[in-house]
Order: C-alpha cells, then sequence, then structure tokens
C-alpha cells in the first residue's frame, strides 16, 4: 500500500526544491513553478511524497476561503495542474493522491489535471468527483516550416494570404498597457463580469515571465497604433498561448494569425509544442485546429460533499448565476476563464 501524501503550507515549501522537482518532472509545466503559483493564487498548498524534504511526486494545491471553509480552485491564467512526477506516475500513486484530494476538500469548485496524469486517470475512473474531459489543442513543432504550413486548413491559408495584404509591423514589447486596453475595449463586453484584480496579475505575470525570459510580448501595428497583441510563456518544450486581444482592424487584418504563423516559422524544426490554451468554446478550437493543432485531453473535477446547509447555499447560488448568465448572455457560450474569450 502507497503512504499517504503529505500537506505542506507554501511557508513549508522551499521554491528552489520545489521548482527543481518541477523542471525534472515528466509533466512540468510554467503553470505548477513556485513563482508563477506565487503570483496567480491567492493561496497555495502542496501534497508531496514520498517526504517533505525529498520527494518525487507533487500536486500544487490553489486554495481560497469560502463560507469558513478551504475552497480548492483552478485560478486565472492557469489550465490545469495535477501530479507532477520524476517516473513514470503509477495507479496506485495516484490513487494515493485522489484520495488525499477527497479527504482534504470537500469542495473543489474546478481543478484540472494536466494532460500528461490523463490515462492514469481514465483507467481508475476514480469516485467521489464529478469529472469531465477538457481538450487543448497541441501543435508539434518538430517539422520543416513547409511540413507545418502544408498541415494548415484552407481558411487558415486564407487569413494569412489576406492578412500579408496589411503592411503589419510585428514587434517586441514588455508594455502590458496596449494588450490589457485592447482587451478590454473590444473583448472584456462580451464576456461578462471580469475580475478586478484579472489585469493587475496577468500585468505582473507577465512582466515576471517576460524578465525570467519565459515570455514573450508581441504587437501588430499599422502606423503608430497597435492594433493586436499576444502573449507567449514558454518553459521547456512548450509554449503557452496565454493571452491574445485584438481590435477590429487587427481582426480584418488577421494580424494574430500572422504573429501566430511567424512564431511557428521561426521555432520549425524544434522539440517545441505550442499549446493554443483552448476554451470550451467550438469555433475557437476548430479556428485552432486548422493550424494542424491536435486536440489533446485532460480530466477536470469537481466536488461538492459539504455538510447540507452549505451545499444548499451552493446549489441555490448555482442557480442564481446560471440564471442570470442566461437573461443577460443568452446566445454567447459560456467559459469558465473570464480571458479566454475570442481568442482568435
Amino acid at each position: 500500500m502507497v503512504p499517504k501524501p503529505i500537506l505542506l503550507s507554501r511557508e513549508q515549501i522551499d521554491a528552489q526544491t520545489w521548482d527543481n522537482h518541477i523542471h525534472n518532472s515528466r509533466q512540468g509545466v510554467i503553470y505548477a513553478l513556485s513563482w508563477y503559483l506565487d503570483i496567480i493564487c491567492e493561496q497555495w498548498e502542496a501534497f508531496v511524497w514520498p517526504s517533505a524534504a525529498d520527494f518525487s511526486i507533487t500536486m500544487p494545491l490553489p486554495v481560497k476561503w469560502k463560507w469558513v471553509k478551504r475552497v480548492l480552485y483552478q485560478p486565472l491564467f492557469c489550465q490545469y495542474l495535477g501530479m507532477f512526477s520524476k517516473q513514470e506516475l503509477s495507479a496506485a500513486h495516484c490513487d494515493a493522491f485522489l484520495e488525499a484530494l477527497r479527504a482534504r476538500f470537500p469542495y473543489i469548485s474546478h481543478y484540472a489535471f494536466n494532460p500528461g496524469n490523463f490515462s492514469v486517470i481514465d483507467r481508475l475512473r476514480p469516485n467521489g468527483f464529478e469529472m469531465e474531459v477538457f481538450q487543448t489543442h497541441w501543435l508539434h513543432l518538430n517539422q520543416s516550416y513547409a511540413e507545418l504550413y502544408a498541415g494548415y486548413a484552407k481558411d487558415r491559408k486564407a487569413n494569412l494570404k489576406r492578412g500579408s495584404k496589411t503592411s503589419w509591423e510585428i514587434v517586441e514589447s514588455e508594455n502590458f498597457v496596449p494588450l490589457l486596453a485592447l482587451f478590454a475595449e473590444n473583448h472584456a463586453r462580451g464576456i461578462g463580469r471580469i475580475k478586478a484584480d484579472a489585469y493587475t496579475i496577468l500585468r505582473r505575470l507577465g512582466m515576471q515571465c517576460i524578465k525570467k525570459a519565459n515570455g514573450r510580448l508581441i504587437y501588430a501595428q499599422a502606423g503608430e497604433h497597435m492594433q493586436a497583441g499576444v502573449f507567449l510563456a514558454r518553459y521547456r518544450e512548450q509554449t503557452i498561448y496565454l493571452f491574445n486581444a485584438a481590435d477590429r482592424a487587427g481582426r480584418r487584418g488577421n494580424a494574430r494569425a500572422l504573429m501566430l504563423d511567424a512564431y511557428f516559422r521561426e521555432n520549425a524544426g524544434t522539440e517545441m509544442i505550442f499549446d493554443f490554451e483552448s476554451p470550451p468554446k467550438a469555433s475557437i478550437a476548430d479556428y485552432y485546429a486548422g493550424f494542424g493543432a491536435v486536440a489533446t485531453p485532460f480530466y477536470g473535477v469537481k466536488r461538492n460533499a459539504l455538510s447540507f446547509p452549505f451545499m444548499q447555499m451552493q446549489n441555490l447560488r448555482k442557480w442564481l448565476l446560471l440564471r442570470t448568465r442566461q437573461y443577460l448572455f443568452s446566445g454567447l457560450c459560456r467559459i469558465s476563464n473570464p480571458f479566454q474569450g475570442n481568442r482568435f
């Protein structure tokens, strides 16, 4: 029988030891690095195994307080977390971590496991959770650019041809103000309520990524006006399409498609995987698939084992929120992350 994972608070976690583990794990992703979690989480703790001082499996746990209860949640700008292991993750170890999760958190608003955990969780089909399969899209750049371009859909090639007729100037920057303004002015209204600190978190996160050479902020401008921007987060052999925005001219001129194509051309023939961080909206997922990207599944879980009064309060809150959204935003696709809409 596998010993239970050990719960550590953030104060008990040495950042360098943690980051070395994530870097050397089979599933390592930028979302799980200590400095990244410090920025995006209200608080976080972790399960580790086999010991607090020398761990080979970890699970970061973003937490917040709600109704005097600790709640596990998926923070903004973090598509998935889950288990990170130095060796192949066994069913016994996975089951031990899931059991610890059940024991620790009677309420999980949403928690997503990285794609590297998918197969072992799929075999286990654990009880005690409401489970859902999500999909992101990965484009493997280990081909020549000619081969990558040949995999583009006809529509995507047409987008690039139309975009090339606009005299876009592509520039790199460290100034997030134009990107956030583009989003606020051109996308936010169609998404609904956005957390007040979301823009601040993104700016802090982006600046830290750039400082650590893990981020690139790219704009397309015509004349003096920046009309589209993308922010890419890069770690190990993975680049994540973390955030983007464009005004009407940028959309009509296919500026973001041109910036993505330029990045693929630049990194063609490498072991890089480009993660489009696809939201659960078919039209956007189809657009990303048009670059030749492959749908990649991962599990998300929810859980509500609260005592009766808290469960009733949460069910009422969900019902009221759903009715409000249906009334205000009928016809719009519901998305869990307010910054994942209008991605293309």
